[in-house]
């Protein structure tokens, strides 16, 4: 059977991603978190697994261990993996698997390093920072570090909605929860600031779900939409136009895309017309009939 050398590098390319971004993740969670005196908790599955342990701390008085918290991690997952393979993506899913198992391992079995900073508010800050690189660097590369990412990017599919928003949602009652069980607001507040953190990271590193407006000024339009229409399938607009200098007759091609397929487009265009001028805008909200690709 031939191999797809393109589409070999492209999921060795993913799976590297989500290793490297899921160590990332759990590094944040598990060395800097874990590290505070006072209770820290996590973004996503990790952060509901600490919330299940430190209520068996303190209600029975006992500390069930790293290796219960891993094995939570793994057990919170099953019903959201089943979510992801029928609501998300297969391909999405089998990663999300793959980043479950090395944060089962991670937070479960591996010791923790202490680099012997104490103050809460600076390691939030950078648990926030690595949580949110790990989640967000994952989903750019259309891979996954589970949990309640794979919720967000279903009510994100369904309703259109920023995956960091819907995460913001359900890791702010973590943070709630939390404050309650430790009995303390200031647990709640550094939480809280550490999710936002981790949020934003998200956004900026994941834009799935950013809309650009792409306008392509050429003299070719047939076949430089053709060719973009044959790879990316996003409709477009054409409208006449005329070179200031030149007087030659041109067309603007104009679409709006997903920013994550920017790459891709930028190299269609210049392939099929090498001397196409492209103008990239950033667009707030789309409506009307605009398809949110599934990630595959």
């Amino acid at each position: 059977m031939k191999i797809n050398k393109k589409k070999f590098f492209e999921e060795l390319k993913a799976l590297c991603a989500v290793v490297f971004f899921t160590f990332i993740y759990g590094v944040g969670v598990k060395w800097f978190f874990e590290a505070s005196k006072e209770p820290l908790y996590s973004i996503g599955v990790p952060g509901i697994s600490q919330l299940i342990r430190n209520s068996i701390i303190t209600f029975s008085g006992k500390d069930p261990g790293y290796v219960f918290l891993g094995i939570m991690v793994f057990t919170i997952n099953i019903p959201v993996i089943i979510l992801g393979w029928f609501g998300v993506s297969k391909r999405f899913t089998i990663y999300s698997l793959i980043s479950v198992i090395i944060q089962t391992t991670l937070l479960g079995f591996i010791p923790r390093v202490d680099f012997g900073i104490t103050d809460s508010f600076t390691l939030a800050i950078m648990g926030g920072l690595l949580t949110g690189i790990g989640a967000g660097g994952a989903l750019k590369f259309g891979t996954s570090t589970a949990g309640l990412d794979i919720i967000a990017q279903y009510f994100s599919f369904k309703k259109g909605i920023s995956v960091g928003y819907v995460s913001l949602i359900l890791n702010g009652t973590i943070a709630l929860l939390g404050g309650v069980i430790g009995g303390s607001w200031a647990i709640t507040a550094y939480t809280i600031m550490s999710i936002i953190i981790a949020t934003v990271t998200v956004d900026k590193i994941h834009t799935s779900y950013n809309f650009l407006k792409i306008q392509i000024i050429t003299s070719i339009p047939d076949i430089v939409y053709n060719h973009v229409l044959k790879d990316i399938y996003r409709g477009g607009t054409l409208l006449p136009a005329k070179g200031a200098y030149s007087k030659s007759d041109k067309s603007i091609l104009l679409i709006v895309i997903s920013a994550y397929e920017l790459a891709p487009i930028k190299k269609l265009i210049y392939e099929s017309d090498p001397s196409a001028f492209v103008i990239v805008e950033p667009v707030r909200h789309v409506y009307g009939n605009f398809k949110r690709k599934t990630i595959v």
